[in-house]
């Protein structure tokens, strides 16, 4: 069975699962905007075949640190960059990798906005980068959004990093401002129920 699956034209989900933990996670192929790239790409499913029978890619790009997975390894695959935010250096290094592309706060990124997020406490700094295509209305988060146990919603930096909701929902409220049609969720698969996932499950 693919590791990929088509979500709509131009959105490819590629499921896989945690090297470490063995949790399911998800990345996503886009083409969305002339350019094919690999998004928070798993490490543990997925053959260079099932990629080129979907398109070359161009380059691959990371929510976050905790997201570089198979970043490395589909890298030296293809020969192309790796983007991401300064803080996923260490990360990419320590498994083989490199930051060949450090992205900001409104960086273009072939043809997708890149949108920095970040809360932190005492002990937890959350830093993560979310991809905006205003066209197709279409918003790639990583850790941002998850499921409890019970398979309710919750901010990631909540769940995983002790952030009180009162100041992720400024970020949330940031997302949903932008009015995306589709969320491309790391953890929680597509979902088009926008101002929900977006802060809605909290009331």
């Amino acid at each position: 069975m693919s590791a990929l699956t088509p979500v709509k034209a131009g959105i490819w989900r590629w499921d896989g699962v945690d090297a470490d933990h063995g949790f399911p996670i998800v990345g996503y192929v886009v083409n969305l905007t002339g350019h094919l790239l690999l998004m928070d790409p798993p490490g543990t499913s997925g053959s260079e075949d099932e990629i080129l029978a979907i398109g070359r890619p161009e380059a691959i790009a990371l929510t976050s640190e905790w997201h570089v997975r198979g970043a490395p390894r589909w890298s030296k695959s293809f020969g192309i960059p790796i983007a991401a935010h300064a803080s996923a250096t260490r990360e990419l290094q320590e498994l083989g990798g490199s930051l060949d592309i450090e992205l900001k706060e409104g960086d273009e990124f072939y043809g997708w906005r890149a949108l920095h997020l970040h809360a932190a406490t005492e002990r937890y700094q959350f830093h993560e980068l979310v991809y905006w295509d205003e066209k197709s209305g279409t918003l790639i988060l990583g850790d941002f959004l998850a499921e409890k146990e019970d398979g309710t919603l919750a901010f990631g930096p909540e769940l995983f990093g002790g952030i009180p909701v009162d100041r992720l929902r400024p970020l949330a409220d940031r997302l949903a401002s932008l009015r995306p049609r589709l969320v491309l969720s790391a953890h929680i698969g597509p979902r088009e129920d926008t101002t929900y996932v977006l802060g809605g499950f909290l009331e």
